[in-house]
């Protein structure tokens, strides 16, 4: 992102509309975080690549939108524009925001996984969010006669609708999940996932001390998280039901262990292995974290941080259309309140 990419003036237009859209993203789901820079730029795609919808970048904090697919269609609420075209732009300012408004990476949670199954999840959240969100982001905006068809990357959000389901209950409902997970950062989705099962299925069981409820949680986070979620972005609804079934029979049998296991009395914490060991270094108390001048603690050198340099995915997936689906919005029926997309979004 950058290069070639113009910025849009600040005194256009455009960027004031993209600014009032930002703001309302921001007021229907406040979070603590806003990682953008107040640079938007007009995305432009090289002749033969995929056309792109819009993408993030955490290293600037620069938020680029396409000039041919999105900018056109921040015109404000007008008689007579309302449609798909401008539903997936509208979709895609919302899940730029969802990136732009949360931290990616959680160094010092022991449940934070940084892999890159944990980039496909990030993707997937930000385009159930801006989905599931839609209608109540329109209505707000004062578009309310925009509409969407099918989710851009109907694999992702398949995936992550059907898991949401699978864990959501009367203890943690799917709202409570969706606020939860927008407030980030992106490396604890699968913690807070996990978080909904022990609410709702192992509420009895768990004792609710802190120790042994995140130990519950690193024990179910393997079983959703599936080595093919990057590779949804590519994929069917189809294919994002197929990896949900899968994690449901692991998540059901990792379930029913910790179960017997508390059943027995054991008197301390389910033996689970944390997703994110690192964070003992990252630790204050431990000669492996070093503290800047302000206070703020970070890890050392030879800690491995490549989580971050994988942000691309999570911050370029919003943008390509694939010919499966893979973030392709605008096909099929309309879609209101329903999820979205990320940090870059295609299209082919």
């Amino acid at each position: 992102m950058g290069g070639s990419d113009s910025i849009v003036s600040p005194g256009s237009a455009t960027y004031r509309e993209f600014v009032r859209l930002y703001a309302v993203a921001s007021r229907i789901a406040p979070t603590p975080v806003d990682r953008w820079s107040g640079v938007l730029r007009a995305l432009h795609t090289p002749p033969g690549e995929p056309e792109r919808w819009g993408a993030f970048d955490p290293r600037s904090g620069d938020i680029s939108l396409s000039a041919e697919l999105v900018l056109p269609h921040l015109t404000g609420p007008a008689p007579g524009v309302a449609g798909p075209a401008q539903g997936q732009a509208l979709a895609t300012v919302l899940h730029e925001a969802t990136h732009a408004r949360m931290e990616t990476d959680a160094p010092h949670e022991p449940n934070a996984v940084r892999t890159n199954e944990s980039l496909g999840l990030i993707e997937a959240f930000a385009e159930y969010r801006a989905v599931q969100q839609f209608e109540t982001f329109a209505v707000a905006a004062g578009y309310p006669d925009v509409y969407l068809t099918t989710p851009q990357y109907p694999g992702w959000y398949a995936a992550m609708d059907d898991l949401v389901r699978q864990v959501s209950g009367p203890v943690k409902s799917r709202a409570a999940f969706l606020d939860e997970a927008i407030r980030g950062p992106g490396a604890m989705h699968f913690d807070q996932l996990a978080d909904s099962v022990v609410k709702n299925r192992l509420t009895h069981d768990v004792p609710a001390g802190e120790k042994d409820q995140r130990a519950a949680r690193a024990a179910l986070i393997p079983a959703m998280a599936h080595r093919l979620w990057p590779s949804l972005r590519a994929r069917p609804a189809e294919s994002g039901l197929m990896v949900a079934n899968e994690i449901r029979q692991h998540l059901d049998a990792q379930v029913d262990k910790i179960r017997h296991y508390y059943r027995g009395s054991p008197g301390q914490p389910y033996p689970a292995e944390a997703p994110n060991p690192t964070a003992i270094q990252l630790s204050p108390d431990n000669g492996l974290a070093m503290s800047d001048p302000k206070g703020r603690t970070e890890p050392a050198a030879g800690v491995d941080l490549r989580f971050l340099s994988g942000q691309a995915p999570a911050s370029g997936a919003t943008a390509r259309r694939p010919s499966l689906g893979q973030g392709a919005r605008g096909s099929g029926g309309p879609v209101r309140r329903d999820p979205h997309r990320g940090t870059d979004r295609d299209r082919s």
